[in-house]
């Protein structure tokens, strides 16, 4: 098996365009669960919302990567994978949203609501550029079978992918889940009532970006619902995980894992316990965040 940098990830679905994850909660879950993933060759950055292009370095070795196919060059958005629609109602905002800054100038505010939240271990994890951006971005792409690194609003998790047997053996070592535990730990000392109150506190500024990013005929929240409904399907697969490795990338021997879309992959690759601990701080995230949704309007019953 070829050795990879240890500042790379070969565990994780393929590059390609780029996009981003949710501020603070699905900050980290997109951050948990999300971020967990590692660098991999950085291509140019392309989005047109961005409103520039950079070059962005291209690591000297390419790192072996869980990918069920290469990379698409090209920036048109991916298909999503089918998710069951979500019934929902808008959010009840607080009227102090209305002194939030423009989208384009908001780190600073941003970075300050979640400096409270996570504190300064959880702030070094973030990189502090376009965060609401790249956070809505990386949402919209966890149902699809890839989810760009470059523009994630978390650094990835250090170190590589730690595997065990060779040839049929070949599977992700039992202790590869150690990697990922201090950013679920981070996660799960959030209270996800905090967190859903941040998040709708910050809502304007994820609406305006999910415009941007060419959906103005529906609804943000709508979306982050349906991602969540996707990742709490995530399969938890039970004892050894078994990979192949056909040429330089890595892929799940199980074909339903390897077809899972890159959300689920990346819940699967931290270990059992981890992946529980990600789904139960979700499913209490987005009860916290229904509290706060005004009931759909009740028919009036027909004049008797």
């Amino acid at each position: 098996m070829p050795q990879s940098a240890p500042s790379n990830d070969p565990l994780r679905p393929p590059p390609p365009r780029r996009v981003g994850w949710l501020v603070a909660v699905l900050l980290i879950v997109a951050l948990a669960v999300l971020g967990l993933a590692n660098r991999e060759r950085l291509q140019q950055w392309t989005q047109a919302w961005m409103g520039h292009t950079a070059a962005v370095p291209t690591a000297s070795s390419a790192p072996a990567k869980i990918s069920s196919a290469p990379a698409a060059p090209s920036s048109a958005p991916q298909p999503a994978a089918s998710v069951a629609p979500v019934a929902s109602a808008p959010l009840q905002l607080p009227a102090s949203t209305a002194s939030l800054p423009a989208l384009h100038h908001s780190d600073a505010t941003v970075l300050q609501e979640l400096g409270a939240l996570l504190g300064k271990p959880g702030l070094a994890w973030l990189v502090p550029r376009h965060l609401i951006l790249h956070f809505v971005a990386t949402v919209d792409n966890l149902t699809r079978q890839t989810v760009p690194l470059q523009v994630w609003p978390v650094h990835p998790v250090p170190g590589a992918l730690r595997t065990t047997g060779q040839g049929a053996d070949l599977a992700i070592a039992p202790d590869n889940a150690r990697r990922y535990a201090p950013y679920v730990q981070m996660l799960t000392a959030i209270s996800p009532q905090r967190a859903a109150q941040l998040y709708v506190q910050l809502y304007p500024l994820c609406e305006q970006a999910w415009r941007e990013l060419g959906h103005p005929k529906s609804a943000f929240n709508d979306r982050l619902l349906a991602v969540i409904a996707s990742l709490l399907q995530a399969p938890e697969p039970q004892g050894a995980v078994l990979l192949r490795q056909p040429k330089v990338l890595y892929t799940y021997a199980d074909p339903a894992l390897e077809a899972a879309p890159a959300g689920q992959k990346i819940l699967m690759r931290m270990g059992l316990e981890n992946e529980r601990a990600v789904k139960d701080w979700l499913r209490q995230f987005r009860q916290d965040l229904r509290a706060q949704m005004q009931p759909a309007a009740t028919a009036p019953s027909p004049a008797r």
